[in-house]
């Protein structure tokens, strides 16, 4: 969501409208009668962007506050994320087997797009209208609390230090990954890097010349680290699965598609590190400067 700041002086004002925006967007997802599988993810996309946003007020609103109205959004996307990685695990699927695509599947890509099948009515039936409506609800108290912060304190915070404390821990994550590239580190990469992508797609009308760059380098970053998670979790359903009876007789068919799966990853990853050397080059200070800057 983009949005053209009035002025430089007073951008947190801004940031607090477009936040209120977000929740209000999700709110809006999360009341709707019929919740497709598009409006989970449309809602957990809200959410992301609106926790990337709160952390760009975290010096208006205090550290307590801060903490209670971020626990409070994610706990509210907790129940999509199970319909979310279902969808994707069967949707990533198809994208590393073309011949899961065409129909043509072996017996063990079949067997595993069953029971990935089965998964995914599952934890539907499982996704509850109370515990939606009980996330609605959460989401509308974090709105009304939030529309009580003053003016004032906006008027008083920093851009630049959200935007630094996300960018200082992207690039601790990213050094993290390059001493020890686990999934789990991987993973933290993505999330802050995806805060980051967030915070510059909202600031970037009030420096456009000199976030610019950052920007499409977060985004395409947050990208290929966002399908490398997918495989991960779609490896960990093929080992798993591997290991039971639905992989009787298919160590072949097992191993061609570990295989290309790990040949996918290695190419994301290979581009990820190019971008983020990119992205982190900088130090921390200096994008904060660049927002602070009149």
């Amino acid at each position: 969501m983009r949005t053209r700041f009035p002025s430089a002086d007073a951008p947190m004002r801004t940031v607090m409208r477009i936040l209120l925006a977000q929740l209000e967007k999700a709110i809006t997802g999360l009341k709707r009668p019929n919740l497709t599988d598009h409006t989970v993810h449309e809602v957990r996309l809200d959410l992301k962007r609106a926790r990337a946003t709160l952390r760009l007020l975290r010096e208006c609103i205090g550290e307590e506050a801060y903490r209670r109205e971020n626990l409070c959004m994610r706990d509210a996307a907790r129940p999509l994320t199970t319909v979310r990685d279902a969808n994707v695990l069967l949707t990533t699927l198809r994208r590393v087997d073309p011949a899961a695509q065409a129909g043509q599947k072996q017996d063990f890509v079949r067997q595993l797009s069953r029971v990935l099948r089965q998964e995914r009515r599952a934890v539907r039936q499982r996704l509850l209208h109370k515990d939606v409506a009980a996330a609605a609800a959460s989401l509308v108290a974090v709105k009304r609390r939030l529309q009580g912060v003053p003016r004032a304190r906006l008027d008083r915070a920093s851009l630049g230090t959200g935007v630094r404390r996300a960018y200082e821990s992207g690039r601790k994550a990213f050094a993290q990954v390059r001493k020890r590239p686990t999934d789990e580190s991987l993973h933290e990469w993505r999330k802050q890097t995806k805060y980051l992508a967030n915070q510059l797609e909202i600031v970037l009308p009030l420096r456009p010349k000199r976030l610019a760059e950052s920007c499409k380098r977060s985004s395409r970053l947050a990208e290929r680290l966002g399908e490398d998670h997918d495989l991960a979790l779609l490896g960990g359903k093929i080992f798993h699965y591997a290991r039971g009876p639905y992989a009787a007789s298919q160590n072949d068919a097992v191993a061609e598609l570990i295989g290309r799966l790990a040949r996918r990853r290695k190419a994301l990853q290979s581009k990820a590190y190019r971008i983020g050397r990119q992205l982190y080059g900088a130090k921390p200070r200096r994008m904060a400067a660049d927002l602070d800057a009149g």
